[in-house]
């Protein structure tokens, strides 16, 4: 599995996870029904964007090759 898909997994794993929590209250409890569906919204959100941000900066180090030198970018100072 690609490393976006994961995250999407885990994203939406989290939605469920809050809605379980949500649908286990009592209905009587509407604010904290309400901060549940807030979180769970928020917490995906957050989730997705440091994700992202994280993924994109492995990718981006992975990509890196190391430049080898060339007799040209090598400098030999001798001692005075």
């Amino acid at each position: 599995m690609s490393a976006n898909a994961l995250l999407i997994a885990f994203c939406l794993s989290w939605i469920f996870l809050c809605g379980r929590m949500w649908w286990t209250m009592d209905r009587r409890n509407v604010w904290q029904r309400h901060a549940v569906a807030v979180a769970a919204g928020l917490g995906a959100g957050i989730f997705y964007l440091v994700g992202s941000v994280l993924i994109s900066a492995n990718a981006a180090r992975a990509k890196a090759v190391p430049v080898e030198p060339t007799s040209e970018s090598i400098h030999i100072q001798t001692r005075p």
